[in-house]
């Protein structure tokens, strides 16, 4: 069975991975991992310095996330944005076509 600094370094380093790869589908999937692990903490893990600095790692790596995401989500909404009113443009060009 895998210790639990063990687990939260594998965890970091398959969300970074998927946070390179821009694969969202594998970031949420991992979230789930994530929040199924922080669950199991008990407070005996607090004065383990090991799996604090493991816990901090991922703690950072969330802060990227959440960065990464809005700015996905921005670009998304700039492209569906520019989406619609080429469809706007194309609908006024067919009523005087």
């Amino acid at each position: 069975m895998q210790s639990k600094k063990q687990a939260f370094t594998t965890l970091t380093d398959k969300l970074r991975d998927a946070l390179a790869q821009g694969d969202w589908d594998a970031v949420t999937a991992l979230d789930e991992d994530c929040r199924s692990l922080v669950a199991d903490l008990r407070d005996e893990d607090a004065f383990d310095s090991e799996l604090r600095v493991q816990i901090d790692a991922l703690a950072s790596l969330y802060v990227e996330l959440q960065k990464s995401g809005r700015a996905e989500r921005e670009r998304l909404a700039g492209e569906l944005t520019r989406l619609n009113q080429s469809k706007q443009v194309d609908q006024a060009y067919k009523t005087f076509g």
